[in-house]
């Protein structure tokens, strides 16, 4: 499904002026922190995750030039526990096989590097990232474990399949010598979509929290080169 991002800006503080539009380079940063939960509302274990995206692009006499994408991970993979000290969560080596059967090790980033094309269009920048079907994505492997009665509880209600979408969620439960334990894979989507539309403005933010609260996002735009 195409995903458009449309900033409508109602109070604009400052608005940048023509020759800055014309001939400027831009880098809108998009920050990412995701929580990969096992579990229930109440009772789950899982992974928090950050990364980042950065589109660079040009503008030469108000047209687009040439633009580029990069993302990655930032900082180190944590694992979380809900209630605290139930479980015990560690990111896994593993591997990950694509829709063309290629295999790679996890933790896996489709896409580190990428070319990205747009159009201006008076104050506002179209920009198009050129990602293969279906565009971005990460794929970790983590074990969550308990020693807690309360796992049987966990593995019998936890759900074998996401409840986000965007995400794909495999699972191996297992009771070994009195420790309840599953090992996750995961394959999550990650921005930009297939199009994004704001107004150039610099030092425009915006944040966006998906739905459960499980993923936040910050946009940050601003102007790094004036011609």
């Amino acid at each position: 499904m195409q995903i458009k991002i449309l900033i409508l800006i109602l109070l604009i503080v400052s608005i940048p002026s023509v020759h800055a539009i014309e001939n400027s380079r831009w880098l809108l940063t998009i920050s990412g922190f995701d929580k990969l939960e096992f579990g229930t509302e109440k009772l789950a274990g899982g992974l928090n995750i950050e990364w980042k995206t950065l589109l660079e692009f040009s503008v030469r006499k108000g047209q687009f030039k040439v633009g580029t994408g990069k993302a990655e991970f930032i900082g180190d993979i944590t694992g979380f526990s809900r209630p605290a000290e139930m479980f015990d969560c560690q990111l896994m080596n593993g591997t990950f096989s694509n829709r063309n059967g290629m295999s790679f090790s996890t933790p896996h980033l489709r896409y580190k590097s990428f070319p990205v094309t747009g159009r201006v269009i008076g104050n506002t920048i179209q920009l198009n990232p050129f990602l293969e079907y279906p565009g971005n994505y990460y794929a970790v492997l983590y074990r969550c474990k308990t020693a807690n009665d309360l796992g049987a509880f966990w593995i019998d209600r936890s759900p074998r399949v996401a409840r986000e979408l965007s995400k794909r969620q495999n699972t191996i439960t297992k009771l070994d010598e009195g420790i309840y334990q599953a090992e996750i894979k995961e394959v999550k989507s990650i921005p930009p979509g297939p199009e994004i539309e704001m107004q150039l403005i610099d030092g425009l933010k915006f944040s966006v929290t998906e739905q459960f609260g499980l993923r936040k996002l910050e946009y940050t735009l601003k102007r790094i080169i004036q011609d």
